[in-house]
């Protein structure tokens, strides 16, 4: 078997040898009990993980009061929990973007159990989890959704942490915990006098910025990564690739066709590594790109929006000129139809009456 790292551990009741299986990318320990070799996988993917799941299995194999039994993991504090476990998830290679919204829930979580007065994670009960929710929203003024996103967050640690191997949790409190997706109305979208306002009057290193997302549908991620040798203007097409330092939403290649209002802009950016710049000639900062927008379009008397709302924009307008659903789908890079009607602007009444007399004139020339 091949093997990358190794450590040694000498345990109570014998000499523990861990090892890492690099084709399998888990921590496997060998050991003698009574004289007979054992072998078997830890079921952890990081050397921190399986520092502390050998000597919890050293802790089960040595003789223990009934009264002791179970309480292995009552010393883990939720600090230690989240860290072993955002260490895992790192391990697994997820985006950095991911990472930081698992740290961001995770966070928020421990600051609710500190007002709980809780430390230890076997400690955290259904009625605990229940209660949660209320302390993030109205505690905490934080939106219905990033609550509802935090606490599949915590929901799915749990479920690791509760894994035997771990020596982590006893049991899963989290597997009663019911957490509906909570209902919102759908999020404003653009309209196309916006847009062509925003073309025009936004600042200059912002003016590309907003043609490129309004007619690509890209995730601003998308567009702050998308470098030159993924664009073919001879073909007319983007490409939105993995990276090795950097990965899309969904962590799959797509290719964009290009609309001539993102052909023009991208034929008039500098050449180098990336096509799109910030205000200095460096890279554009997500946060700071969103404070821009929004400074402009105080500016030019339109409601706020942001900078996702030009994928709305972007699938809408697709759709009202007639390209087919799982063409813009594509283009977009949703994950199925049913994620990528949520992004549709509704249809207002005008709107309507207009869609049905087109409707009723194409069946007459039928």
């Amino acid at each position: 078997m091949k093997t990358a790292k190794a450590f040694s551990f000498v345990g109570h009741q014998s000499i523990y040898r861990v090892y890492l299986n690099a084709q399998t990318g888990y921590w496997f320990v060998s050991y003698q009990v009574g004289g007979i070799r054992k072998r078997h996988t830890l079921g952890v993917m990081t050397k921190v993980e399986a520092d502390h799941a050998v000597k919890q299995l050293d802790l089960r194999s040595q003789p223990q009061p009934a009264a002791t039994l179970g309480l292995v993991s009552s010393s883990v504090t939720w600090e230690q929990f989240q860290k072993l476990y955002l260490e895992f998830k790192e391990q697994q290679g997820k985006a950095p973007n991911t990472i930081a919204r698992y740290t961001s829930g995770l966070a928020a979580f421990g600051r609710y159990l500190k007002k709980q007065s809780i430390s230890a994670v076997d400690a955290i009960s259904l009625i605990v989890l229940e209660g949660y929710g209320e302390f993030r929203t109205k505690r905490e003024k934080c939106d219905i959704k990033t609550a509802y996103t935090d606490a599949l967050v915590i929901k799915n640690a749990l479920k690791w942490g509760s894994k035997v191997s771990r020596g982590l949790l006893r049991a899963n409190p989290g597997l009663d915990w019911e957490t509906p997706k909570p209902i919102k109305p759908k999020r404003r979208c653009y309209t196309a006098e916006e847009v062509t306002a925003m073309e025009q009057g936004v600042r200059d290193w912002l003016k590309p910025v907003v043609s490129a997302l309004a007619w690509t549908g890209l995730r601003i991620g998308e567009l702050i990564n998308l470098r030159w040798a993924d664009v073919d203007l001879e073909k007319r097409v983007l490409h939105v690739r993995v990276q090795e330092e950097w990965k899309p939403k969904g962590r799959r290649d797509r290719v964009v066709p290009l609309h001539p209002n993102v052909d023009s802009v991208i034929r008039a950016q500098p050449v180098g590594q990336y096509v799109f710049r910030g205000p200095r000639g460096g890279r554009i900062k997500e946060t700071y790109a969103l404070e821009c927008l929004k400074a402009d379009q105080e500016d030019l008397k339109m409601p706020l929006g942001d900078l996702h709302a030009f994928r709305r924009y972007f699938a809408t307008t697709m759709m009202r000129a007639g390209v087919n659903v799982e063409s813009v789908r594509q283009w977009g890079g949703w994950k199925s139809l049913d994620t990528m009607l949520r992004y549709l602007a509704d249809v207002d009444v005008e709107e309507s009456v207009k869609s049905m007399d087109q409707a009723v004139r194409n069946l007459a020339s039928a």
